[in-house]
């Protein structure tokens, strides 16, 4: 589940903030910046950094950090419905990972990485950004370098993501978040893409019964941008406005993978965000 990935994240924090102090630099806070289906991540290490909650939602709190979180960022944030409800169920997200582990995913990996990455960049153009041109020469060469880390072991991070170990809402973390909770007040922003277009890939594994709301509307991965006549609905952003949360709301060039499509604007964004 989140806390599985987060666990790691703050490890390396707290590795980090040893050597730093070694070295005689001492951390006086953390930022956060998180993209898409990772927010999860990002807002479960921020509520369980000691300085925002007395009780942590990790299980192992060996590698607690110890600068207080006072940002988090999250770029092209999931619908309101996948922070706040949770839509995977462990069993089958156990399976799915089972499933994916064996025979089937490796003919995937194969298959994914064949004839130099066709299929990374066929599905990176259709899905992730807004201009094919903005991948570039460098993003399938990079994918597959990636992929191919610790003798493809790699694999396993993205098969625990298709699995649906991130979909397990939020609710708990922003709750803790909430400024006048116990919590000093973490900032909570948010920088979106010019191209307001959904993202419609969905795992293979799994599903949620479609509403009315929804339409045809791939879970947990999309933008929360309205298409033509359907229902205006409530935004993680001003979600965590009314939270206290503070809720900035940034637009740079590009779809979903923001930093990369315009990384310019994108930096410019964050920092924007982390010195007002």
């Amino acid at each position: 589940n989140v806390t599985d990935w987060t666990e790691q994240v703050t490890q390396l924090m707290s590795e980090y903030e040893t050597k730093s102090e070694e070295e005689g630099h001492l951390i006086s806070n953390w930022s956060i910046v998180a993209n898409g289906g990772c927010s999860p991540i990002a807002l479960q290490v921020a509520a369980s950094s000691s300085s925002t909650s007395s009780s942590s939602l990790l299980h192992d709190k060996k590698f607690s950090f110890k600068a207080a979180v006072t940002n988090v960022i999250l770029s092209s944030p999931p619908r309101l419905p996948f922070f706040l409800e949770r839509t995977s169920d462990p069993i089958k997200v156990q399976k799915s990972f089972r499933t994916l582990s064996g025979i089937s995913g490796k003919l995937f990996w194969w298959y994914s990485l064949r004839k130099n990455g066709k299929f990374i960049q066929t599905f990176s153009e259709k899905n992730l950004v807004g201009d094919a041109a903005n991948l570039g020469e460098e993003w399938t060469p990079n994918c597959l370098k990636a992929a191919r880390l610790h003798d493809g072991r790699s694999r396993y991070s993205t098969f625990a993501f298709l699995a649906g170990t991130l979909q397990d809402g939020c609710a708990e973390s922003l709750n803790k978040l909430k400024k006048g909770s116990g919590c000093t007040g973490v900032v909570i922003d948010f920088i979106r893409g010019g191209d307001k277009r959904r993202n419609r890939a969905r795992s293979w594994f799994w599903t949620r019964k479609k509403t009315k709301a929804d339409g045809d509307v791939g879970e947990g991965k999309d933008s929360a941008v309205d298409d033509g006549d359907a229902p205006v609905e409530e935004t993680i952003q001003q979600y965590v406005c009314e939270n206290g949360n503070r809720g900035k709301e940034l637009f740079v060039g590009g779809r979903i993978s923001l930093a990369w499509e315009d990384s310019g604007g994108y930096a410019k964004s964050v920092m924007e965000l982390l010195c007002e």
